[in-house]
């Protein structure tokens, strides 16, 4: 998701900080936005919340208020006549988690008693109905990261529920949590109570990075968005060509660019036109390192694509390693998927 947090105190910039840090390890698009006097790292300062929030309101899946209910009201009340992202509010201390505008985001609630598990926080929902609640496919894709292969396939799938079937779920990871209500797991990976193998229903999801095998006759299938890009290109190089460089290496990995949830490259190519055009068409951050932070990654035997894809997933599994052409590298790595309920 495309998450902006913002803050106006001192106290409140340090909070957004760490927010946007646990987002970001969940592979959420998540920056920090605070109020001019208090910036820093990775902070983006603003001057005008209504300008901010006019620049930002159809861009963005999720606003993070870091202040009073009061301040988010006025805020938000010249914008909810349209459409737009929902609006949670969390106090500076980081105690509560209220949300507030759902938006055209499914499953508010549920995705604000995640956040709030993150940093032991409280979720104040007033008509969370958790056990009663039919389970939505869409918020497990949204709150997780998960790229929905055919959307429609959801309606299928709601439809055989609130019609009193089972509905399986199958997944190459781990998901932690309380198994919802109408779902009944199969596959290896999730028989881990029972000896034999569940029946296996005619709908189900499946969470798997494998485009060929279905595992279900009617099957929503989803996608980890877990794939961070290491790139570097000479200055000037063509943004087309990067950009089909790029997808010929995906493809020949048999990896969906629908995966990818960012790029890391060189702190001088912040501004180059292929890399960040490329980020654009990919519709996924783009960070970059500066020579200190590369030089105490303590990793001089990868190829420099190959230390940012490393530094970027937080030392994950490598993909692929090293492909050039024509002055352009880029390596894949793979971060830990972490899933819940």
């Amino acid at each position: 998701m495309k998450i902006s947090v913002i803050s106006f105190t001192r106290a409140g910039a340090q909070k957004n900080l760490e927010l946007v840090d646990l987002l970001q390890d969940k592979n959420h698009q998540a920056a920090s936005y605070s109020w001019h006097k208090y910036t820093g790292r990775k902070l983006i300062p603003f001057k005008s919340l209504n300008q901010l929030l006019t620049d930002l309101w159809e861009k963005q899946d999720l606003f993070i208020f870091l202040t009073d209910l009061e301040r988010c009201v006025r805020a938000v009340m010249p914008f909810m006549k349209k459409k737009g992202p929902a609006v949670v509010v969390v106090d500076e201390a980081g105690r509560f988690v209220i949300p507030f505008l759902p938006g055209t985001m499914q499953g508010t609630d549920e995705w604000c008693v995640w956040f709030a598990k993150l940093f032991d926080a409280t979720a104040v929902i007033t008509d969370f109905r958790s056990k009663e609640e039919q389970f939505r496919m869409d918020a497990f894709a949204r709150k997780n990261q998960l790229h929905i292969q055919d959307i429609f396939r959801i309606k299928t799938l709601a439809a055989a529920m609130a019609a009193g079937e089972k509905i399986g779920i199958y997944s190459d990871y781990p998901i932690e949590g309380v198994v919802p209500e109408g779902l009944v797991w199969t596959g290896k990976e999730m028989a881990r109570s029972t000896q034999e193998m569940p029946e296996v229903p005619t709908c189900g999801i499946s969470v798997t990075d494998d485009w060929e095998a279905p595992h279900f006759e009617k099957e929503c299938r989803m996608f980890p968005r877990n794939l961070v890009l290491g790139v570097t290109c000479m200055p000037g190089t063509d943004r087309m060509q990067l950009e089909q460089f790029v997808g010929n290496v995906l493809t020949d990995s048999h990896l969906s660019r629908a995966r990818v949830c960012a790029i890391f490259s060189e702190r001088n190519l912040a501004k180059e036109p292929a890399v960040t055009a490329l980020a654009d068409r990919l519709d996924v951050p783009y960070f970059t390192y500066t020579k200190a932070q590369l030089e105490s990654a303590a990793q001089a035997d990868l190829s420099l694509c190959e230390r940012y894809a490393a530094l970027g997933s937080g030392n994950g599994k490598a993909l692929t390693g090293c492909r050039a052409k024509e002055g352009m590298q880029v390596c894949i790595y793979e971060k830990k998927v972490d899933l819940q309920f």
